[in-house]
């Protein structure tokens, strides 16, 4: 019969689903770098870069999480020994009233407002200047009480010292220098504060240091903790998403005819519901939705004298050229075409203007009857095509199957009248008329 028109192969050939995005957990850490930390522990200096730097991320935003609290607990906890200097030690209740305002909550207050501003450097300088101040008062304050009440007030410093470096968001090395910063100051404020040498209160010292040194083991043992946890939950988030992706691949090939990367008929059915909610509640006017929604019965004409002419090959890449129109004329128009079976195919379209509905389905029926044309002076199609169109207005129930049923009505009204054209039936109306 002569020569045929083709195109290219990429055009024809069945659109892969396409991937699935994920977030730069798994754009940029591979699973067996997290894997391998979490079977060998291995400490954070040797993690990835990307782990690394996405472990930071994670701790300086719980930084700021916390530093509120962390600001507000130790300011109420200064204050709240308040009380504690007039059961105790009356005598120096008011001095320790003025020392803590004028000392602790300047700096709690500027503190905040630098954690509000994102100033990370002022922001931990002041989260060690506010216990430490607090520690200086204290210091300052036994110092000047009977020996009785000087132990007791001495011995609370240790215990800042201890839960401090339990809860403070602090690197271990931050650590170690938060509380040298203590022991210093306490040590300054004996100096400065105290009638006695610096030796009388060795034993002191000695305490301090020593509930500082034990309870860096713990804050270690926290932050190991914090880390692993880190890793396991990012593992967690990297294999959800791979599984996510997976399932989503999955669904994409389950829906898609595998011939012509056109959908099939499950994926037009979900597709076409969906495409009617938003329309429902995109165009309305007075709460009524407007305009018409059309479904489209597309049927290959003398399908069975092509494949028995050209061979079963011949069909399925006639089968795939239409796939590509359908599925590239139907897409710009904003509508959905897919492969119903054999060689009939199924669309749907909102039609935005009177008449839009018409000029789309004319349209395939050209672009499909001039894909294929012999080389020669007839110029007659090879292959042909009739469509079926049914059509109803989105202010009524909108049913799939009635309107699929009156567009397979329409096309055997096309095929009756003589094939390569396009009936259409109105649903409610009276009469059909022809696109």
């Amino acid at each position: 019969m002569g020569a045929i028109q083709t195109i290219s192969a990429a055009d024809a050939a069945p659109a892969e689903p396409e991937p699935v995005s994920g977030s730069d957990a798994s754009s940029e850490i591979a699973l067996e770098s997290v894997d391998r930390i979490i079977e060998s522990a291995e400490p954070l200096r040797r993690w990835p870069d990307a782990i690394r730097s996405r472990y930071q991320e994670t701790v300086t935003k719980r930084f700021y999480q916390e530093q509120h609290f962390l600001f507000m607990l130790g300011l109420l906890s200064c204050l709240a020994t308040i009380a504690v200097d007039y059961l105790i030690a009356p005598s120096v209740a008011r001095d320790g009233f003025v020392y803590r305002v004028l000392a602790v909550c300047p700096i709690t207050l500027v503190g905040l407002y630098a954690a509000s501003r994102r100033w990370t450097i002022l922001t931990k300088i002041c989260m060690t200047a506010a216990p430490s101040a607090f520690i200086a008062v204290l210091v300052v304050l036994a110092v000047n009480l009977p020996p009785e009440n000087t132990a007791q007030y001495l011995t609370a410093t240790p215990l800042i010292v201890g839960l401090a470096n339990i809860v403070m968001p602090y690197t271990m090395r931050e650590l170690v220098l938060f509380n040298a910063a203590l022991i210093v100051t306490a040590a300054t404020a004996l100096v400065l504060g105290s009638p006695f040498p610096l030796v009388a209160y060795l034993d002191y010292l000695v305490l301090l240091t020593v509930v500082a040194l034990s309870t860096l083991p713990i804050a270690l043992r926290f932050e190991r903790l914090r880390q692993r946890n880190f890793v396991l939950n990012l593992r967690s988030t990297m294999t959800s998403e791979k599984l996510l992706q997976a399932n989503e691949r999955l669904r994409a090939l389950s829906e898609r005819d595998p011939l012509t990367g056109l959908p099939n008929r499950r994926c037009f059915e979900r597709v076409f519901e969906e495409m009617v909610e938003q329309r429902l509640w995109a165009n309305t006017t007075d709460g009524k939705p407007q305009g018409r929604i059309a479904v489209l019965m597309i049927d290959l004409d003398h399908f069975k004298a092509f494949n028995d002419t050209h061979g079963h090959q011949a069909g399925d890449g006639c089968l795939r050229l239409v796939g590509h129109e359908l599925g590239s004329l139907l897409d710009k128009a904003g509508g959905v075409a897919a492969r119903y079976g054999g060689e009939e195919f199924v669309a749907a379209v909102y039609e935005e203007a009177l008449g839009d509905i018409g000029r789309v389905a004319e349209e395939v029926r050209h672009r499909i009857s001039t894909m294929l044309v012999p080389v020669g002076p007839s110029g007659k199609s090879i292959v042909t095509t009739s469509i079926g169109i049914a059509l109803a207005p989105m202010d009524g129930e909108v049913n799939r199957e009635d309107l699929i049923e009156t567009a397979d009505a329409a096309l055997y009204n096309a095929k009756r009248a003589g094939r390569n054209r396009v009936k259409a039936i109105e649903i409610d109306s009276p009469v059909g008329a022809c696109a």
